[in-house]
């Protein structure tokens, strides 16, 4: 369908006080894994040992429930607490062009973060399901007050008429969402493969890496150890409402599958 002729439904959407609303499932990844994880350990359970295929959603599982069991004050604490650290770091201070995303699912809500960059004068963006190809995703900038419509997940997104798309690389930051990560900046997504097919050209850039990853999550997706597959892509920094976990060198890990091949 044309985009002149957009009939998908309208929605007005406008940051302000307290969390946006959240969706009850994650906007750009469907449920699936190609992340395997070694050891875990969330909260206050113990170590243990996932197989691959167990790995796969026992994990996911686990950690959407924890990050959905956190009362709507905790929610709301933890994302502006995540803010208040993230304002005074150089990477978000600098960047001009940010690119954010929907809460949903329990994520940690960038929400706060937004109005004070609405209020430096950053220009943010919001991620568009690209038509073609599939799993891939467009960037449209978004002014507080603007329009939105729905696309086919039930997500907000920018509309596309008259919209200026953006590349990815053309944006300094991109804050991502995840469903666990560990201290090494390793994410585990919802294995739709939306971000690391979007930036995938991030393997062969040596120099002049943009835009710079930012996962944003709640303390209680942090796991032990995850061993990521050559097509994943590393995050410079991840922030929850504790701290700020950088990217430590050397601790991205690929791992063949367990058949060897």
């Amino acid at each position: 369908m044309p985009w002149g002729h957009d009939r998908r439904a309208v929605v007005h959407v406008r940051p302000r006080a307290g969390s946006l609303k959240q969706n009850r499932v994650s906007p750009l990844e469907p449920s699936g894994s190609r992340t395997k994880v070694l050891t875990a350990q969330v909260g206050d359970v113990p170590f243990f040992f996932l197989s691959p295929f167990q790995s796969n959603m026992d994990l996911r599982r686990q950690l959407r429930a924890r990050r959905r069991a956190l009362s709507p004050a905790e929610q709301k604490k933890h994302a502006h607490q995540a803010a208040r650290h993230l304002a005074k770091h150089p990477l978000f201070l600098s960047a001009r062009r940010l690119g954010a995303y929907w809460a949903a699912d329990g994520e940690l809500d960038p929400a706060p973060l937004l109005r004070l960059a609405y209020k430096r004068h950053k220009d943010c963006h919001f991620p568009v399901l690209r038509p073609h190809p599939r799993r891939k995703l467009w960037f449209v900038r978004h002014r507080e007050g603007d329009l939105l419509v729905t696309n086919r997940y039930g997500i907000p997104e920018p509309g596309l008429r008259n919209a200026r798309i953006r590349l990815p690389w053309a944006l300094d930051l991109l804050l991502v969402p995840l469903v666990g990560f560990d201290a090494g900046c390793n994410r585990l997504g919802m294995g739709g493969g939306y971000y690391d097919q979007t930036l995938a050209y991030l393997h062969a850039r040596r120099h002049w890496r943009r835009p710079l990853l930012i996962g944003l999550a709640h303390e209680c997706q942090r796991i032990e150890g995850l061993a990521v597959r050559p097509w994943d892509i590393p995050l410079d920094l991840v922030v929850t409402e504790q701290r700020i976990y950088p990217r430590t060198c050397g601790s991205r890990t690929e791992q063949r599958d367990a058949g060897g091949v």
